[in-house]
């Protein structure tokens, strides 16, 4: 596939190399010697009105000097094209350049340099409070519960996790949604998705995919969800700096940060969804080593999160 897709982009010959795979596949290739990257995913996973929708952002970010990479058109002058598997049906390929800077891990990061990362996280927020989609708009928090009820309605035996769908249905209908504190938030900021670039003291981000109409709030706490795991004095620091970069940017009051757990639980949610959706169907009976561990791992995941939802003995 990843073949079939290169050749709707110029590029230089021999230089495709597969990166990684989840829900999107993404290989690195060259262009005149520059890396790029080819990310492309099934239909069933990425509509591609959702997919157009979230280069629009990324191309309304840039046109306001946000700090992200660039979409690539390809040779016919598409964002997006589609190739047709002849066994598995249809998948839509996008192209992006490289990211600046270079990945820095929480256990690296400075003071100041979390102080950015919340200051670009608050940028961002700031810019997407004026922005206004085209004809493609992306999904909502409301429609991410839609998409859990409709895996949950799969597996009738996960109880407890449909008893928590409908209490977070309950509690962020019940959030206030005034200007400023709803937009569209990028989801997963976290140190993965942003690259730091020394010499402007800056971050770009990167991997929009998530991307969804939500409180500015749950994109902070899914931010520092692994620094608040942590739970000790260094990373208590660090969500501090982070947190004095996003205000030097953008408002965010007690109330907002008394709802971190409750944004919390839904990416608990989500993810376990997301998760029962990727094992369902699974034969680990000709399957290789690599994938029945990786599905161990996931189900591993999933059992923790299932262990939330159990009633508390008193």
């Amino acid at each position: 596939m990843a073949k079939q897709f290169i050749r709707h982009w110029e590029h230089d010959a021999q230089t495709l190399k597969f990166w990684r795979a989840s829900s999107n596949f993404v290989y690195t290739f060259e262009r005149d010697g520059i890396r790029q990257f080819l990310r492309f995913v099934h239909e069933e996973d990425n509509a591609i009105d959702r997919i157009q929708s979230e280069l629009d952002f990324m191309l309304y970010l840039i046109g306001h000097g946000y700090p992200t990479v660039s979409p690539i058109r390809s040779a016919d002058g598409n964002w997006i094209e589609a190739v047709q598997s002849e066994e598995d049906g249809r998948y839509y390929g996008v192209v992006f350049e490289q990211a600046r800077g270079s990945y820095v891990s929480l256990d690296q990061m400075t003071d100041r340099q979390a102080e950015a990362w919340g200051a670009a996280l608050g940028c961002l927020h700031r810019l997407s409070e004026s922005y206004v989609p085209g004809d493609t708009i992306r999904g909502n928090w409301q429609d991410a519960l839609t998409f859990i009820s409709s895996i949950l309605d799969r597996h009738p035996r996960e109880v407890g996790a449909r008893q928590e769908l409908a209490r977070l249905r309950e509690r962020l209908s019940a959030l206030p949604a005034d200007a400023g504190k709803i937009g569209l938030i990028h989801y997963d900021f976290e140190t993965d998705n942003v690259f730091y670039e020394a010499e402007g003291s800056r971050f770009y981000a990167i991997d929009f995919d998530d991307a969804m109409y939500h409180w500015y709030a749950m994109d902070v706490a899914a931010a520092v969800s692994d620094l608040a795991e942590q739970d000790d004095a260094d990373a208590r620091r660090t969500i501090d700096h982070f947190l004095t970069g996003y205000r030097s940017v953008k408002t965010l009051d007690e109330y907002e940060m008394r709802q971190f757990a409750l944004f919390q639980r839904f990416a608990d949610l989500y993810r376990f969804a997301r998760i029962l959706r990727s094992v369902e169907g699974f034969d680990a009976s000709g399957s290789p080593a690599w994938a029945i561990a990786l599905m161990n791992k996931l189900l591993g995941i999933n059992a923790r999160i299932r262990e939330g939802y159990r009633p508390k003995q008193v």
